[in-house]
């Protein structure tokens, strides 16, 4: 059986690190093994792709054609992110991630 250590993740720098840093934004602190740790940081890989691909459709702001479906990915991926990290949180980790929209 793998171990669980506790990590603290930042979605706003998508990293997942040993160390608490508290201070400079909003982390959850999960319980994961080494390989759910790879899998939280592939989603992140994931949203970013569809961040970027957002992104392209800002300069072209009448040009609406495959903008929705890129956002709607990067929301899917995000949702995903956050029920991870909510299936692996603390139990204060949890009562965070409850009170976000996604939940609701």
């Amino acid at each position: 059986m793998t171990e669980r250590k506790s990590y603290f993740v930042s979605v706003d720098f998508k990293e997942v690190r040993e160390m608490s840093i508290p201070d400079n934004e909003i982390e959850f602190e999960i319980l994961a093994t080494h390989n759910e740790v790879k899998e939280l940081k592939e989603l992140f890989r994931d949203t970013q792709k569809d961040s970027k691909g957002a992104i392209e459709h800002l300069g072209k702001p009448f040009d609406e054609w495959g903008a929705d479906d890129k956002r709607s990915n990067y929301d899917r991926h995000l949702v995903k992110i956050y029920r991870f990290i909510h299936e692996l949180g603390t139990s204060e980790t949890k009562d965070k991630t409850e009170q976000l929209e996604t939940f609701k």
